[in-house]
């Protein structure tokens, strides 16, 4: 197999690992938001997405991370400014938008991704 590839496949399992054990912990607090990290949810979501060869859309960002709409708008747009993700129209759907990872997005989160050791 490509090394590559592999790597690839390890910080998608990696990404899952971790974002399944937040909402497990999030679950058994079982006090919505106490646990906010909302950049890490969004960075961690969007990730899963692209590597999973899926879009997510603005309005499903971190939809299980139980925090008002308005947070996660307030952090795609410091995401965004700070060059970590974008939004896209859909060429079909104007009123539809999706998040995507940068380069510089995708680098970040394989930067942190390495330094887990989580789900291997």
């Amino acid at each position: 197999m490509d090394v590559r590839v592999e790597s690839e496949s390890r910080y998608l399992r990696r990404a899952k690992s971790v974002y399944s054990a937040r909402r497990r912990r999030d679950a058994a607090a079982g006090i919505g938001g106490l646990f906010g990290e909302p950049a890490w949810d969004i960075l961690l979501d969007v990730y899963i997405a692209q590597k999973s060869r899926r879009e997510i859309q603005v309005s499903s960002v971190c939809i299980e991370a139980g925090v008002p709409s308005t947070t996660i708008l307030r952090w795609l747009t410091r995401l965004e400014l700070e060059g970590l993700i974008y939004r896209a129209s859909d060429n079909v759907d104007g009123r539809r938008r999706y998040v995507r990872l940068t380069d510089a997005g995708t680098a970040l989160m394989t930067r942190v991704l390495d330094t887990i050791n989580i789900g291997d």
